[in-house]
């Protein structure tokens, strides 16, 4: 009887609202309260809950009142970003980034940003991230049948084998909301569960990223690739040992184009040496250079950041960082 009369409250919390020509969020407090009065119910209803008894032209007319940040599933993908546990790098550490497992953070990341915090809290366990952020999701309103996953922070390619294929097997896993056998069997399964993974991202270097790691990421289902370019220049790969050359970025573009991936470039103008006309240039030519030419581009200012060596060049003043308006 409670969960008929709970159905029932969401339903007509839904009607309700319909019924008038532009409801407002002041609306579906109020409808909210009034009906879960008459239905003497025990819990509020999660707005996601009222929006499953909707679809189509009447879902979007809802989801603008009761979803809190409508933006997040504006496109009908939801967007998860994960990360695996810290890990070292191949070729140690860049000069300007900031983590690693003394911090019990990824490589490239201070433990300060939202997809680091709350990863720490999950214990850096897929599972238990994904299956978070799907609650979150729920409790705001938005709808998850469609999910977008990133996998970021250090280079995840080099981490062992089986402990990336159990990471992934562990996404399928808590996408479908039961464990599968195998990594093979949980990637089916997904395609007939409620929360479908549409699309699968995972950041890496250009020297991870050649014909066998891409081969990997196919094998995981990975749709999208984001390489950490940062600069065109050999030099400067030296200077912030990078640990890649200039023929490893345009190797892994290659590599990636014809196995059929999109491509996210990620760029950093302001590193060592560089000057701004230079990095002007980088752009001209990572967009017109045909052995380049990536789909996206992400661009990260290089940043000083304390507990770094590009930190103690700047203390000893043999690294000055671009201004405000020289960045801009």
């Amino acid at each position: 009887m409670k969960n008929t009369n709970f159905s029932n409250a969401c339903r007509e919390i839904s009607q309700s609202l319909l019924q008038i020509t532009e409801p407002t969020k002041n609306h579906a407090k109020s409808e909210i309260k009034r009906i879960c009065t008459k239905y003497s119910l025990d819990k509020i209803p999660k707005k996601y809950e009222i929006l499953s008894t909707v679809d189509g032209r009447s879902y979007e007319k809802l989801q603008k009142i009761l979803l809190k940040k409508p933006v997040k599933t504006a496109s009908g993908v939801a967007v998860i970003a994960l990360m695996p546990k810290p890990y070292a790098c191949p070729h140690g550490r860049c000069t300007y980034c900031p983590g690693g497992i003394e911090f019990n953070t990824p490589n490239s990341y201070t433990g300060k940003e939202p997809v680091t915090i709350s990863s720490i809290k999950n214990g850096y366990d897929a599972n238990i991230q994904i299956t978070s952020k799907l609650n979150q999701l729920h409790i705001f309103g938005h709808d998850t049948t469609k999910i977008e996953l990133v996998v970021v922070g250090g280079t995840f390619l080099f981490m062992p084998k089986d402990y990336q294929e159990n990471f992934i097997k562990s996404c399928y896993d808590a996408l479908n909301g039961f464990p599968s056998p195998n990594l093979e069997i949980a990637m089916e399964n997904n395609q007939k569960t409620k929360n479908r993974n549409v699309g699968f991202t995972i950041e890496t270097k250009p020297d991870y990223c050649k014909k066998e790691h891409v081969d990997l990421m196919l094998s995981y289902g990975v749709t999208r690739v984001e390489i950490g370019v940062q600069s065109l220049h050999e030099r400067v790969y030296k200077i912030v040992n990078r640990g890649h050359n200039y023929n490893d970025v345009i190797d892994s573009f290659q590599i990636s184009k014809d196995s059929g991936y999109k491509i996210v470039a990620h760029m950093m103008p302001g590193l060592p040496t560089m000057t701004p006309n230079e990095d002007i240039n980088d752009f001209k030519k990572l967009f017109n250079d045909s052995n380049l030419k990536p789909d996206m581009l992400k661009i990260y200012p290089s940043l000083v950041l304390k507990n770094t060596p590009l930190y103690n060049d700047y203390l000893e003043k043999k690294y000055k960082p671009y201004t405000d308006e020289e960045m801009l």
